[in-house]
């Protein structure tokens, strides 16, 4: 399956037909004529870097400077299409860039919602959501998804990650560089998320925030399992023995612990054990000021969200 899809890349020859248009906020075919230089960035694996931010000529935000709304989008040294930038991110067409790959998948888009199947990975997206679904591992957006003209777009970032291959954000040369590495799609959620702990974590979250919005919920969540990355909250092994830890939280005298979760729960326990958390690395959750010792990160539903300071 690998060779095969690595001899595709490899005979990467068709444009990433896109249109772009501010009004429409649709992406267009770049021009195979530019004269534009490519520039292959050497890459680590498997990886989303953005170059040129930490230099004293450091480009501005992507919103102000130049007012540029599109870049050009490389696969190794060919230039394929362009990428639109939303809040900084570029992001593409889902369907044209695997095309762009030459990766053999199937695709119902929409514009609205796309369902991707090939080789090793399926990929859902939907406009309004604040989140999409890879070979059921669910991922954050921060910008959402994107319909382009009646082609649903992605950040490249994320796509990058769900095919594990390799790319550059270059802010300094205003391009963005794919290599044409072989594919190791995202591991599945069956295997990534650890059935205790999402057992556990989905539980803790509609204990204390079953009410609550979707972002409060997914909030609650990442406060454990950054307890839980942080190692000394009563465990570092698993989300049982932070949850459980004496006196930590009331869920678990009250016994509320052991109700059963709603979808909305475990579907915000996947989204904080993949990363999602917006606190901002909080580890400590209160509906009081926590005094001069703690610093509140966030804001939420009446309860804040703090770190020790």
């Amino acid at each position: 399956m690998k060779h095969r899809w690595l001899a595709k890349i490899a005979a990467v020859v068709c444009a990433l037909c896109l249109t772009v248009g501010v009004m429409s906020q649709t992406v267009f075919a770049g021009d195979d004529s530019s004269a534009e230089e490519s520039y292959v960035a050497e890459l680590p694996q498997a990886t989303f870097v953005v170059l040129g931010e930490e230099t004293e000529q450091a480009t501005p935000s992507p919103e102000v400077t130049d007012n540029r709304t599109t870049v050009p989008l490389y696969v190794g040294q060919a230039r394929t299409g362009e990428c639109l930038l939303v809040g900084g991110q570029p992001y593409v067409g889902v369907a044209a860039f695997f095309e762009a790959l030459g990766l053999p998948v199937d695709i119902i888009d929409q514009g609205n919602a796309l369902s991707l199947a090939g080789e090793g990975i399926v990929l859902t997206a939907q406009v309004g959501q604040a989140w999409f679904m890879c070979n059921d591992r669910y991922l954050y957006l921060e910008n959402g998804a994107y319909d382009l003209g009646g082609a649903l777009a992605l950040p490249v970032e994320q796509l990058v990650k769900c095919l594990g291959i390799t790319a550059a954000w270059d802010r300094a040369r205003w391009q963005v560089t794919v290599e044409s590495t072989e594919p190791v799609p995202l591991e599945s959620g069956e295997t990534f998320y650890d059935k205790n702990d999402l057992y556990w974590l989905s539980r803790m979250i509609y204990a204390m925030a079953g009410e609550d919005t979707f972002t409060e919920k997914v909030a609650v969540g990442s406060v454990c399992v950054n307890r839980l990355k942080d190692g000394s909250f009563g465990g570092s092994d698993n989300i049982y023995e932070v949850i459980f830890a004496k006196n930590q939280f009331d869920i678990v005298t009250n016994g509320m612990i052991y109700s059963e979760p709603d979808e909305s729960a475990v579907l915000a326990a996947k989204l904080a054990l993949d990363g999602w958390d917006p606190t901002g690395g909080a580890t400590y959750i209160s509906a009081a000021d926590m005094g001069s010792g703690y610093e509140c990160l966030a804001v939420m539903g009446g309860l804040g969200f703090y770190a020790a300071a």
